[in-house]
């Protein structure tokens, strides 16, 4: 099937692992189950759900160290285009543990080596060599530290010169930063529920009251499209000219980990492949649905997300 290029960003990566352990305790060494590892980071994730849909993309990852060669192989095992942005340092881990006795999960995260100015200078060199007319932008997951918020915008402009055009999904500061810039709209800003609240100051509840947060986004000019995340009670979907919330209840969910870079790359997928923003919110629901049913870190299973798609409800708002 045709499609637009797309080319992730992962400014951040870290090697994944996921293992199960009986109880949670203090002072005591805890003996874990086999450990699955995983390639992780915003775009490497987004990148790893566009294969599992049977598409392709580009991942710019920013890697050093014996961690690096590590998420190298691990990439490469999954047959995923990868250019590398070497960086000083260590690439970082982090490590999952679902408590077999109580299924909560309990998620540890290093921070990651420090961001240079000669990295950011390869990054947006090989960003702009990578891009071209209708090529998309898939910017996800968190800064390293050193990193400056505006590093997003910087890419956004090197992607418009080129005629690409760029998603974001982001938080913290960068998400504030993009909740405040001016110039040419993004093609999608994505963040989730808490995450909203937080940008907006404002008390949320409603898929109502987040369409109308996300409303007032796109009236701003900060980008074409807003989608929030709801957890199990779906997505929020807002165009100019469109509110829409899809959904796909999940009655035994396992793991919600993997579920947003999921929707990210099967949305930015259909979106590739020429769908309109209606499907492709339905696409990135289901397959955030297939997420959610599988165990520890993993993505979205292809062949539940397509299934699930029948079963998306959407709704105008």
């Amino acid at each position: 099937m045709d499609q637009k290029p797309v080319v992730t960003v992962t400014l951040n990566p870290a090697v994944d692992i996921a293992a199960d352990v009986e109880t949670v305790r203090p002072d005591v060494k805890l003996r874990c189950g086999p450990a699955q590892f995983d390639p992780g980071g915003g775009g490497i994730n987004v990148s790893r759900a566009i294969a599992k849909l049977g598409g392709r993309s580009t991942a710019l990852v920013s890697s050093g160290g014996a961690t690096g060669d590590m998420l190298a192989a691990m990439l490469a095992g999954e047959a995923i285009d990868t250019v590398t942005i070497p960086a000083d340092g260590q690439t970082r881990q982090s490590f999952t543990a679902r408590e077999t006795a109580t299924g909560r999960l309990y998620r540890f995260v290093l921070p990651g080596p420090d961001w240079k100015a000669d990295t950011e200078a390869a990054l947006l060199a090989m960003l702009e060599a990578r891009c071209g007319p209708g090529a998309i932008v898939v910017v996800s997951g968190s800064l390293p530290p050193g990193a400056h918020p505006a590093l997003i915008e910087r890419m956004h402009e090197t992607a418009v010169r080129a005629g690409a055009s760029l998603i974001a999904d982001t938080s913290g500061p960068v998400l504030q930063a993009l909740c405040a810039r001016t110039g040419t709209p993004l093609h999608t800003l994505r963040m989730d529920k808490d995450e909203a609240l937080t940008a907006s100051g404002r008390a949320l509840d409603t898929p109502e009251d987040f369409a109308f947060y996300g409303a007032t986004l796109v009236a701003a000019g900060i980008a074409r499209h807003l989608v929030i995340g709801l957890g199990a009670r779906g997505s929020v979907g807002v165009s100019a000219d469109e509110q829409i919330l899809t959904s796909r209840p999940v009655e035994k969910p396992l793991s919600a980990v993997g579920a947003g870079d999921s929707f990210v790359g099967a949305y930015t997928l259909a979106t590739a492949r020429g769908e309109d923003f209606a499907t492709a919110l339905v696409h990135g629901t289901a397959a955030a649905a297939s997420a959610v049913v599988t165990p520890g870190t993993q993505l979205c299973d292809g062949g539940l997300a397509v299934a699930f798609r029948a079963e998306v409800s959407t709704t105008r708002l």
